[in-house]
């Protein structure tokens, strides 16, 4: 398929990463029809108003105006649908959990069903449809030759028996799972149909490649592509990494027990002592209340704009993340390419993190593991400082141009 051929492919999103660059991708090869997504800034004159208004433009910077297309993709090329439920969802997630529940999750579903009525009509008569789990399934019933489904985390069936299981020895942590962990009987219903209807499935890592084999999809239906990271953003500080003064754990993401927040806080507890610090970035799941024993053991810090991490991970030491269920983990590759050795699983980063050489492979629901591996760390400065320097040149091995390179190969290759 070459450019003077058309423009085959239709991608619908909803907030994955990985799908702005695909689109970007196709759009550089002149390959993409229409890209169905909701806001993005596109530095339209009223974006560029707010962006400069007093009083309210480093709301608008720290939200939605970080909300930047990569290059490649036009306005041309970009329909936004939903943009109020979008906006109302993002605003009810800001108030107090018990408040901004029903109201969220409302304008999120009325989100989603309105690019869903959108990809259905826009797909109709196209060749190539690349969608988000969730939203694809009217698109892929439209029949078009070929229906691609990005999948960003393991099989839904496989993450319900897994994280059910974890309700049951962490029930105290119970309460800290969306709906998204976890999906209703309507939501998987969907994820099965989607799944059903896909001709190919895009993961980003071996694990849920292997968790989909294991709910029986078929091997040759699925691959496995994984993400990138913006090198230039996150890039190691030239500070000398080999401090005495304070050992400084870090953790990035969602405040939850898919995360295994619960065994980081079990292993800090066990761990800290005089000269350590952890710092935990991102907001919390559903309930606060499993974290209060341990709230004196950790600083917590809000949810960081993408652009505002680097600072956080330029001061720290070692990065944990001990998730249960990924598709691969972003932060994890972020974290990486600021330098910093991690301490993670193999359940989605065991791809990109070589145990001994950029960090540490931990079993999931293992404290004392981590805890071995901080103590090592803590106490060998210079393989620290080592691992921090291979943990980056391995995310470079990773980044979001190699990405694209990679993903529009072979897409193109199935229409070839």
């Amino acid at each position: 398929m070459t450019k003077a051929e058309g423009k085959p492919f239709v991608v619908i999103n909803q907030g994955s990463p990985e799908l702005n660059y695909l689109a970007a991708g196709l759009a550089i090869e002149g390959l993409l029809k229409t890209y169905i997504r909701p806001y993005a800034n596109q530095n339209r004159l009223w974006e560029k108003t707010l962006a400069n208004l007093p009083g309210f433009n480093n709301i608008y910077r720290r939200t939605f105006g970080r909300r930047i297309l990569p290059t490649g993709l036009n306005s041309s090329d970009v329909r936004e649908i939903g943009v109020f439920d979008d906006f109302a969802t993002s605003f009810f997630m800001k108030l107090p959990v018990h408040q901004s529940r029903f109201f969220s999750t409302l304008f999120e579903e009325s989100l989603k069903n309105k690019i869903r009525v959108e990809a259905e009509y826009v797909t109709k008569n196209v060749d190539a449809v690349i969608g988000s789990y969730y939203l694809s399934e009217s698109a892929f019933r439209n029949k078009t030759k070929l229906n691609i489904l990005n999948y960003p985390t393991a099989h839904h069936r496989y993450a319900i028996k897994l994280l059910t299981e974890e309700k049951e020895l962490e029930p105290s942590f119970s309460s800290m799972f969306t709906t998204n962990d976890i999906p209703s009987c309507t939501n998987y219903t969907i994820l099965d149909s989607e799944i059903e209807l896909a001709d190919k499935i895009l993961l980003g890592s071996t694990f849920a490649k292997n968790s989909f084999i294991a709910e029986y999809i078929a091997v040759d239906k699925v691959n496995v592509i994984p993400y990138g990271v913006d090198v230039s953003l996150f890039s190691s500080a030239p500070i000398n990494r080999v401090k005495t003064d304070l050992f400084h754990v870090i953790y990035v993401g969602q405040i939850g027990q898919r995360k295994g927040i619960s065994y980081l806080l079990r292993a800090y507890e066990k761990f800290m002592g005089s000269g350590t610090q952890l710092t935990i970035v991102g907001n919390i799941v559903n309930d606060e209340k499993p974290l209060l024993p341990f709230r004196d053991n950790f600083t917590h810090i809000l949810h960081v704009p993408r652009a505002q991490l680097p600072k956080y991970y330029q001061k720290a030491d070692v990065f944990v993340f001990p998730t249960l269920l990924e598709g691969m983990g972003l932060v994890v590759l972020e974290a990486m390419a600021s330098g910093l050795p991690v301490i993670t699983t193999s359940n989605g980063p065991g791809d990109i993190v070589r145990d001994g050489i950029d960090g540490f492979i931990v079993p999931i629901r293992n404290p004392d593991a981590i805890v071995d591996k901080l103590e090592y760390l803590r106490t060998h400065p210079d393989e620290r400082y080592q691992m921090g320097l291979n943990a980056r040149a391995r995310a470079m091995e990773f980044t979001w141009e190699l990405y694209q390179k990679k993903v529009v190969f072979y897409l193109t290759s199935l229409i070839s």
